[in-house]
């Protein structure tokens, strides 16, 4: 009964939202990535956070402008966008120093990309 009860005490530590390590993030990244084609690109990404859940973020890739909302859990963090009227979805793993690694998509579109973002 005893190691039962332990487990479950345990158990409800590593799953409870309080247990969760607060999460820094950077105000701006480098970013580089490859489209579904796989063609590169870079540019920076801005990011502001407004909750101790959620975000807002700016892509400057090419002359171009996408912005979106996202959240986060723990190490991943899952952002929206619009990419020529169409919405688009990454998600990305918080990795050592601070660096993110994600993938991503737009709804239609055949394949998926890549973005890796860099602390500046």
């Amino acid at each position: 009964m005893r190691r039962t009860l332990a487990a479950i005490v345990i158990a409800g530590a590593l799953i409870s939202p309080a247990a969760a390590e607060t999460l820094m993030l950077a105000k701006s990244y480098s970013v580089s990535g490859t489209n579904g084609d796989g063609s590169s690109y870079s540019g920076t990404l801005a990011l502001q956070v407004i909750s101790d859940t959620t975000y807002t973020v700016r892509w400057s890739i090419g002359g171009d402008t996408y912005t979106g909302f996202g959240m986060r859990m723990n190490d991943y963090l899952a952002a929206t966008y619009t990419m020529d009227g169409k919405p688009g979805l990454v998600m990305y793993k918080v990795e050592n120093g601070g660096v993110l690694r994600g993938l991503w998509s737009v709804r239609g579109q055949n394949g998926s990309g890549t973005e890796t973002l860099t602390p500046r």
